[in-house]
């Protein structure tokens, strides 16, 4: 018999990227500590001289420094709570990598590229003034699936222009971007800016370290054997079909120990054309497979990270 529970999905449709605004509170005092360090242009302050200029070739030109060597303790950690704490809410990713703070003037940018072993998902955390800006460029490059077909499917006979290959993200003040690294991906070069208060100023990095976690009236030890014959019989189903890709999820487990819901958090299995996994396929894998849990004395929430890797 098949369970009975609803299977929910975190974003109503796949995409390789999310945007998130007004992401962190303290946003303006992170940008107004940058500021107060720059804004005297003549006075020799050893706390400016942080930058590395990353210059490879014409593939990458911008300046950075880490940024935990950049902000105050206190709001520097902030931060890294509220991101570290998203991450393992909405990806069930548990880290995050080192973020780098980085500034780009004028010829600055990052060509596509792909950087799949730092972490399953990158984000970008924008305190430019954007809305403001006197440079050109700046927006965040994401090729399209659209883009991984045609370079896959010699069989499509279909023109495209540029808007329908690379979506273009604007770093708009306090904006979280937060996008599948296997998709090429870049910056576009900015232009008509030479001072670094003006530039275009990002927090970025990666979410690390996809895995379980449980909370609530079950322990690690009572629902381990049953977690993991359960992702064992999905992940065997999965791997029937053409995919590869992060897939996490959120069991909510009642006190009878069966499931109330799962929900799926992430869902970034995609074929060798880019096509993400049919829905109602996955549906159909999550209602069938076996999830039983010990008997509690109240509910609990398992996040369950699932990694495919292609054969």
């Amino acid at each position: 018999m098949k369970n009975r529970f609803p299977v929910l999905f975190r974003r109503s449709r796949y995409s390789p990227f999310e945007t998130h605004p007004g992401f962190f509170k303290g946003a303006l005092s992170l940008r107004d500590e940058f500021d107060s360090r720059f804004s005297d242009s003549v006075r020799a302050d050893s706390r400016r001289f942080c930058w590395d200029f990353w210059n490879r070739g014409d593939q990458f030109r911008l300046l950075r420094t880490p940024a935990a060597g950049f902000f105050s303790d206190s709001n520097y950690r902030a931060f890294i709570r509220h991101l570290t704490g998203w991450g393992r809410e909405n990806l069930g990713c548990q880290m995050i990598s080192h973020p780098w703070l980085s500034a780009y003037v004028d010829g600055c940018q990052q060509r596509l590229h792909t950087d799949v072993p730092h972490g399953p998902f990158s984000f970008v955390f924008s305190i430019t003034h954007w809305k403001r800006r006197t440079f050109r460029g700046g927006e965040t490059l994401l090729a399209r699936p659209t883009l991984i077909r045609c370079l896959a499917d010699t069989s499509e006979n279909t023109s495209h222009e540029e808007s329908d290959l690379i979506e273009r993200i604007a770093p708009e003040f306090n904006r979280l971007t937060v996008f599948d690294p296997r998709f090429p991906h870049g910056v576009e070069r900015v232009d008509g800016v030479s001072s670094i208060l003006e530039s275009r100023l990002v927090i970025h990095g990666w979410f690390t370290e996809p895995r379980p976690m449980i909370e609530g009236a079950l322990g690690m030890k009572q629902a381990l054997r049953p977690m993991d014959a359960f992702a064992s019989t999905v992940l065997g189903k999965l791997a029937e079909f053409p995919n590869a890709g992060l897939l996490s999820l959120r069991l909510l487990i009642g006190p009878t120990g069966q499931p109330e819901a799962i929900t799926v958090l992430s869902d970034h299995l995609l074929d060798g054309l880019g096509h993400p996994f049919d829905r109602k396929t996955l549906k159909t894998i999550l209602l069938e497979a076996p999830v039983s849990f010990p008997r509690s004395r109240g509910t609990t929430r398992i996040t369950l990270p699932l990694e495919l890797r292609s054969s």
